[in-house]
C-alpha cells in the first residue's frame, strides 16, 4: 500500500479515535440527568399530561358512541333539576363566576404583571400563552363536537354544551397560576394550595352541572383538556424555559423589563 493510501486510511479512522470520548460525556450526562431535580419535575407533568389526554380520550368515546355515561349525563341533569333549591341555586351563581372568561382573564393579568415587576418574563409569558390558547382551542373543540345545553337549562346559551369552558378554563388557569406561584413555597403552603385548588375547580364544575349549564360528561371532559393543557404549557416551560420570552419582539421585551424596575 503507498503512502497516499496509508493518509486516506489514517484520515479516516481519526474521527474514531474521538468518538469514545464523545460517548463518554454523553454517557456522563445522562448518569448525572437523574439527579437533576427538574427531570422528576418534567416527568410528573409529562405523566400529567398523558393521563389527562387518556382521560379526555375516555369521555369523548363515550360521547360519540353513547355509551352509558351520556345516558348518565340526562339522568343526573334531571335528579338536580327535581332537587333545585334557591339557595343552593344561588350560591352556585356567585361560584361559577370564577370560571367565567371575565374573571379568569382578569386573574391571568394580574398575575402576570407580578410576575413581571420581578422579572419572571418568562413565567408571565407561559402564563398569558396558556391561557390565551385554551380561549382558542376549547370554542373549536365546541364546533367540531356541536352538543346542544341541556334540555332543562335555566338559562338560555347560543354556544355548545361540550365540552365545557368554565371546566376547562378554572382547570388551566389555576393550575398554571398555583404552579408558577406556590413551587417555590414550602411543602405545608404546597399542600394547602393544592387541596384549595381542587375544591375551587370540583365547585365550578359542580356550578354548572346544578344550573343546567352542561351535562357531566362535558365537565368531566372540560376538566381533563384543562389539566391536559396546564400540563402541556408547562412542560413546554420546564423544558425550554427562556424560549417563550425569546420569541417576544423586542420592544415587547424592553417594555417588560422596564415594569420590572
Amino acid at each position: 500500500m503507498g503512502m497516499t493510501g496509508r493518509h486516506v486510511l489514517f484520515a479516516r479512522s481519526r474521527p474514531a479515535a474521538g468518538r469514545p470520548a464523545s460517548l463518554r460525556r454523553a454517557a456522563s450526562a445522562l448518569l448525572a440527568r437523574p439527579r437533576d431535580p427538574r427531570l422528576y419535575v418534567q416527568l410528573a407533568l409529562l405523566a400529567v399530561f398523558a393521563l389527562a389526554v387518556w382521560a379526555f380520550g375516555v369521555v369523548v368515546e363515550d360521547y360519540l358512541t353513547r355509551d352509558p355515561l351520556v345516558r348518565w349525563d340526562v339522568e343526573f341533569s334531571a335528579w338536580l333539576h327535581q332537587h333545585w333549591n334557591s339557595t343552593i341555586s344561588g350560591a352556585c351563581n356567585v361560584v361559577t363566576l370564577a370560571g367565567s372568561v371575565p374573571a379568569l382573564a382578569l386573574l391571568t393579568l394580574v398575575v402576570a404583571l407580578y410576575l413581571l415587576r420581578r422579572g419572571r418574563f418568562d413565567e408571565a409569558a407561559v402564563l398569558c400563552v396558556g391561557a390565551l390558547g385554551l380561549e382558542i382551542v376549547n370554542p373549536v373543540l365546541k364546533l367540531a363536537f356541536h352538543r346542544p345545553r341541556p334540555e332543562l337549562a335555566y338559562v338560555h346559551l347560543d354556544t355548545y354544551s361540550f365540552p365545557s369552558g368554565h371546566a376547562a378554563g378554572s382547570a388551566a388557569v389555576y393550575a398554571l397560576v398555583l404552579y408558577l406561584l406556590a413551587r417555590h413555597a414550602r411543602v405545608r403552603w404546597q399542600l394547602f394550595a393544592g387541596v384549595g385548588y381542587v375544591v375551587l375547580v370540583a365547585g365550578i364544575g359542580f356550578s354548572r352541572l346544578y344550573l343546567q349549564a352542561h351535562y357531566l360528561s362535558d365537565v368531566l371532559a372540560g376538566f381533563s383538556l384543562g389539566a391536559a393543557w396546564a400540563g402541556a404549557c408547562l412542560f413546554a416551560y420546564e423544558c425550554r424555559r427562556d424560549v417563550l420570552w425569546r420569541l417576544l419582539p423586542e420592544r415587547l421585551r424592553a417594555a417588560a423589563a422596564g415594569l420590572a424596575r
